[in-house]
């Protein structure tokens, strides 16, 4: 195995780690959400956790283990516990903007007090929840794998792997992060009122797109995608 074909891995898996961040979903409206209300901190700190999430599921489909796809009744099981974590963040968004007119430096001591410490553990959840990344990963790397680009199963090679994912999908997070902040003369009071409701109706319709495709594989075996179609890597 060339050095070149396990550089050209790493610079890979950074991109789809990336580009696996970029379709719209409740990790992706939560930052944004602390963003627009200025609470960069939780953020950051939501970045991390879900980056990391990222990070284990890239881990997992490397090693070509697939337990929380094996079973629909695990699968199912994960997808009702995404629903439900999704619909308590929309009725929260949509709590919060009734108190959207209180100061600034009020609600970001609140948010410190109670929230700081949670942000990255609700960043992890809302990852791990999901074992859909799994299979994305699955494929990504079975794609890697047939031109012949990956690394050994040694564990200071997948060490490194799982540093590179942690690095892009952060670097997408901060991406908003960062975007948000330059465009912070946008969000003035009502503005922000308005997109933290509509954050909040995605929220609750995320869960009920978990909640429908959970009662799928409940009572109906209809897998989103067949374990046994997927080339493990």
């Amino acid at each position: 195995m060339s050095s070149t074909s396990i550089i050209f891995f790493y610079i890979s898996t950074f991109f789809i780690a990336f580009l696996m961040c970029i379709p719209i979903g409740p990790v992706n409206l939560e930052i944004f959400h602390n963003s627009v209300k200025k609470h960069y901190p939780q953020a950051i700190s939501t970045a991390v956790g879900a980056s990391f999430g990222d990070a284990v599921w890239a881990l997992t489909a490397f090693l070509g283990m697939s337990p929380f796809v094996s079973s629909r009744y695990t699968e199912a099981a994960f997808l009702t516990f995404a629903a439900i974590i999704t619909f308590v963040l929309g009725i929260i968004a949509l709590k919060e903007t009734k108190y959207i007119e209180k100061k600034e430096e009020e609600i970001i001591t609140k948010i410190k007090r109670k929230k700081k410490r949670w942000a990255i553990l609700k960043g992890l959840a809302m990852v791990l929840v999901n074992p859909l990344a799994i299979i994305s990963w699955m494929i990504a790397l079975s794609i890697l794998r047939k031109f012949k680009v990956y690394i050994p199963s040694r564990l200071n090679y997948e060490a490194i792997f799982f540093l590179i994912v942690v690095a892009g999908s952060f670097s997408y997070f901060f991406l908003i992060i960062f975007i948000t902040n330059r465009m912070k003369k946008f969000f003035n009071r009502t503005r922000t009122t308005k997109i933290i409701k509509v954050l909040g109706y995605l929220f609750i319709g995320f869960s009920f797109y978990f909640l429908y495709y959970a009662i799928k594989l409940f009572f109906f075996n209809a897998r989103l995608i067949s374990p046994d179609k997927i080339n493990l890597p």
